[in-house]
């Protein structure tokens, strides 16, 4: 048997993922899990930016919204904070304060999309997959990560 050096979280994910990649029916998942468990490492990397406003949630919309309307969802941190508007055929966005950059939007399958933000700080994402995204956001002012959204 070969001693295992776990002193490295890069090892050991290795080695949990050998140890299940042939005897799990769910190893793939199993591994999926883990890498997003990893992902934590950088968090003091990233600034957490907060859902602090889904008009979808808002009571006097509810009872009223079409479900072909504009929904609005504002993340807030600082020193940048993300708005987007989700239409029936896109979904656009803004970074404020306005700033050029890039956005990286993870889904929870593991793929990764990336856009370009323009000097306003507006970006348009591509068609996504179903299921949570969160997105994040590197300008010249700072970098910030959103929640886990479903769009």
């Amino acid at each position: 048997m070969t001693q295992r050096r776990w002193d490295d979280d890069e090892r050991l994910f290795d080695d949990l993922s050998e140890a299940v990649r042939d005897t799990a029916p769910l190893a793939r998942t199993i591994a999926e899990h883990a890498a997003g468990a990893l992902s934590w490492q950088t968090i003091d990397e990233d600034l957490l930016a907060t859902l602090t406003f889904d008009s979808s949630l808002e009571p006097a919309l509810a009872n009223r919204a079409d479900p072909d309307d504009t929904r609005v969802l504002v993340f807030s941190s600082t020193p940048l904070s993300m708005e987007l508007e989700v239409m029936h055929d896109q979904v656009v966005g803004q970074i404020l304060p306005p700033s050029a950059g890039e956005v990286r939007i993870e889904v929870s399958d593991g793929a990764e999309y990336r856009v370009t933000v323009n000097e306003s700080g507006f970006f348009e994402l591509p068609a996504l997959p179903a299921g949570p995204v969160r997105l994040r956001c590197d300008t010249a002012t700072g970098r910030v990560v959103t929640d886990w959204v479903r769009l």
